[in-house]
């Protein structure tokens, strides 16, 4: 199976509308409930995050992602449940040989070595660095976002590259080289004299993917005292440049810095759409944590797909002068037609967000700029107006020839109709002649995404602690940590009382320094197991889980962490002396040792002392 597919798969489609044409979905908080379909219950034990892409039954253990629940439900093998999933998301799946993934791997290593390269380059160039300060960024925001540099030398990353045994045609490949002639045969072994590095004099932008591998770059051109002069040089060079596609770089399926801000496009319901890197990295310095950025002002229905998947309102903070509104018709529509809510952020003219930020830093201003954002069909309808005098039937025809396509995009029927209603009062035209007009006007097809989601409310009991009480007191407690981070000093007092065998993701836990650390794609990226992952992802849905309990029933956060760490330390003990208890009765029926057994009885008394404490 092709390198990217599975998670292709994943990000076309969302496992809640996956989970909810099997299962009736209830919203629960930030995830969803239901009675899970996998054994009998009264009350809903099974939670859905659409934030983790995850499910889990805390009555019958039963969990996994979107593949682990098709191939559940419908007694399926692996590779069954993704050719079932595989046709649903549309994708053609290509079962490819181990040498191409083992090229594609290839690949991700060359550009995460591009990467460091990049970064020393930048940490040894006074003036880049000065440059990307005036610009307002902070060395926190370089650091995090590993921007780096090209140097003005035509083979200086190439050398580097050659030099950490990466063959010329690899990096070729790669895209961050370009052949002097064009090379069609792909067997012939390319030289390095036939190559030359494709970003020079650039300040560059890692783009990662949603796993947080780095698969391309961007570069912006930066020729510190030697700058170019005029426009059209630029336009010569480029102002900024792309890695072209390859094998594991696809320009209309990366967003710049979603794997970053995924958690917070769905806590914060909105996200904040901008043109290039440094408006995306303004704003984020500034706060706004729920932003990605495009290149171009172009969002593709792969794209859309994806962030319809952390919530349904999307801010466009691009110029939307005449020519920017043009080029983003297309992306709006498509957004229309997913049933996105589209508004449009109002900055001053000519700015754009980074320039907006440089000069307004105040929490309150950059709060009421996203607050302020004007609905998409008010800002058309307000453009509308100043096109024409309705007063004349040449300035009514320009109104409506601009307006009524919009209106045709909608795909909800209300929709249409409210803002055919007062296009028909503004520009005084009956309201039939406009519907007769509008069914005259080709409009792209559109899109609609079934939502499916229940809004009920219902209410839920306590999880039943099984037998086994210890590791899952232990599980308990690590999942009040991931949400309730302030409790780590508390918890480290009673960590010799946790199960050796959760320590592991413990340390992961109190360790981490923000919810990022915790994602997906970051424990991915530092190699962490499948297994490790999975118990985080439970454990974070856990969490969800148990924190709505326990605020329907009225109970303190911490009150209760207080008292399931009291009971992991009996627990704990109890489980001691049980072996104790057995070591004991061994020794006696042996008569062999008696000092021993004076060991063993000494250490039960003092744990029995313990356990009264």
């Amino acid at each position: 199976m092709a390198f990217n597919q599975l998670d292709e798969i994943k990000n076309k489609l969302d496992i809640v509308e996956v989970i909810s044409q099997y299962v009736k979905l209830q919203k629960a908080g930030a995830n969803y409930k239901a009675l899970c379909p996998f054994h009998k219950e009264k009350t809903p034990s099974f939670i859905v995050s659409p934030t983790r892409q995850i499910f889990h039954c805390f009555g019958c253990g039963a969990g996994g992602d979107i593949f682990t629940f098709i191939m559940k439900i419908e007694n399926l093998e692996f590779k069954d449940a993704v050719k079932l999933l595989a046709d649903k998301a549309g994708v053609k799946l290509v079962y490819e040989s181990p040498e191409i993934n083992s090229q594609k791997q290839k690949l991700i290593e060359i550009n995460q070595q591009a990467k460091e390269f990049f970064k020393q380059q930048l940490e040894s160039n006074k003036e880049a660095k000065e440059y990307l300060q005036k610009r307002g960024l902070k060395k926190e925001t370089i650091d995090e976002f590993e921007l780096g540099f090209a140097p003005d030398d035509w083979r200086s990353l190439i050398r580097y590259l050659i030099n950490n045994k990466f063959k010329p045609e690899e990096i070729l490949q790669s895209g961050l080289a370009i052949s002097k002639k064009e090379i069609t045969d792909t067997n012939i072994k390319v030289q390095e004299a036939d190559i030359y590095d494709r970003f020079r004099s650039r300040i560059m932008f890692p783009l990662q993917d949603l796993n947080n591998r780095t698969v391309g770059f961007t570069g912006r051109i930066f020729q510190g005292q030697n700058k170019l002069k005029t426009i059209k040089d630029i336009e010569t060079v480029g102002k900024y440049v792309n890695s072209p596609q390859t094998l594991i770089y696809d320009k209309s399926k990366i967003l710049y810095g979603l794997h970053k801000t995924k958690p917070y496009l769905h806590q914060q319901n909105s996200t904040l759409i901008v043109e290039g890197q440094m408006d995306f990295l303004m704003g984020w310095q500034s706060g706004l944590k729920n932003i990605v950025a495009t290149s171009g002002t172009s969002l593709t229905a792969y794209q859309l797909t994806i962030l319809k998947r952390y919530n349904n309102t999307l801010i466009l903070g691009f110029d939307m002068d005449e020519a920017g509104e043009k080029a983003a018709e297309r992306s709006i529509g498509l957004a229309l037609g997913k049933e996105l809510e589209v508004k449009v952020l109002q900055l001053s003219s000519g700015k754009d967000l980074a320039d907006y930020l440089l000069e307004n830093k105040e929490p309150s201003r950059i709060q009421q700029l996203i607050e302020n954002a004007l609905p998409i069909m008010e800002f058309y309808f307000s453009r509308a107006k100043t096109l024409g005098d309705i007063n004349n039937l040449e300035g009514k025809k320009l109104i409506v020839s601009y307006f009524l396509p919009k209106v045709k995009k909608l795909s909800n029927a209300l929709d249409r109709a409210f803002w055919l209603e007062k296009l028909s009062q503004y520009a005084k035209i009956d309201i039939q002649t406009l519907e007769d007009e509008i069914k005259r006007i080709n409009a792209e097809p559109v899109t609609i995404i079934d939502e499916n989601e229940a809004e009920n409310k219902y209410s839920s009991s306590l999880v039943a602690l099984e037998q086994n009480r210890y590791p899952l007191v232990a599980e308990r407690i690590i999942a009040f940590l991931i949400k309730e981070p302030s409790f780590k000093l508390e918890v480290e007092k009673y960590y010799q009382y946790f199960p050796e065998e959760i320590t592991g993701v413990l340390n992961l836990v109190l360790q981490a320094k923000t919810p990022e650390d915790l994602s997906v794609s970051n424990l991915k990226q530092i190699g962490l197991s499948e297994e490790i992952i999975n118990k985080v992802n439970e454990l974070a849905l856990r969490a969800d889980y148990e924190l709505e309990i326990l605020t329907e029933f009225n109970i303190d956060l911490q009150e209760e962490m207080t008292k399931q760490l009291k009971c992991l330390k009996q627990e704990a003990i109890k489980m001691k002396l049980k072996n104790l208890e057995n070591d004991i009765k061994k020794e006696e029926n042996n008569k062999t040792n008696s000092q021993h057994l004076k060991e063993l009885l000494n250490q039960f008394n003092q744990l029995s002392k313990e356990l009264l404490d």
